[in-house]
């Protein structure tokens, strides 16, 4: 099994990405492939809403050639996909939002008849974690309720499973939140023996 987590963090070592650590040490415990990408370390231009060249065919973005075609098909190749952000601004970070906005050429559309005809994400298993420094958990519903919308409508995910870590703030603080880690750990291990 390939499992592969998207960080959506610009900080490294921090609250989000000990927690992907976890996540991923639990795949690893039951003999998944991991990788993590840092989504901050890669360049991904903005989309500029062409769309034709990426809908209409099979392929890559024809207007950028960045780091998104070869993220795509690290996508594509997964069995199971962890997006992990902290919450800026009530929302997952814009990196983030910027990567999503470049997957556009998993769908291949029928612009005739206004529909889908291949999405090459399509019943893959998504993970979501988000963590944040409000002790107060609904500050995740509407990051959450983005990424459901953005995996399980727009590309037709399965969203397996869901990680939430609140109260957490200065680098580390993550550290004392044992619980979620390994809940985050176990989650993993479930999935990837599944």
């Amino acid at each position: 099994m390939k499992v592969i987590a998207f960080m959506g963090s610009p900080r490294k070592n921090g609250n989000t990405e000990i927690l992907v650590d976890h996540f991923l040490e639990g795949a690893k415990s039951k003999g998944a492939d991991t990788e993590k990408i840092h989504l901050y370390d890669c360049t991904i231009n903005s989309c500029q809403g062409c769309y034709r060249n990426c809908w209409l065919g099979p392929g890559d973005c024809t207007r950028f050639q960045d780091d998104m075609n070869q993220l795509i098909s690290k996508m594509i190749s997964s069995d199971l996909i962890l997006f992990a952000s902290p919450v800026y601004m009530a929302n997952y970070t814009a990196q983030l939002t910027a990567f999503f906005e470049r997957c556009i050429p998993v769908h291949h559309v029928d612009l005739e008849n206004n529909k889908i005809v291949e999405n090459q994400l399509e019943g893959k298993n998504a993970v979501i974690a988000l963590v944040h420094d409000s002790p107060n958990p609904s500050t995740a519903d509407i990051p959450f309720m983005a990424f459901e919308h953005v995996l399980g409508k727009t590309f037709q995910m399965n969203v397996v499973g869901k990680i939430h870590v609140p109260g957490v703030r200065d680098k580390g603080d993550i550290k004392g939140k044992e619980k979620s880690l390994k809940e985050a750990y176990q989650l993993a291990e479930k999935l990837s023996t599944t």
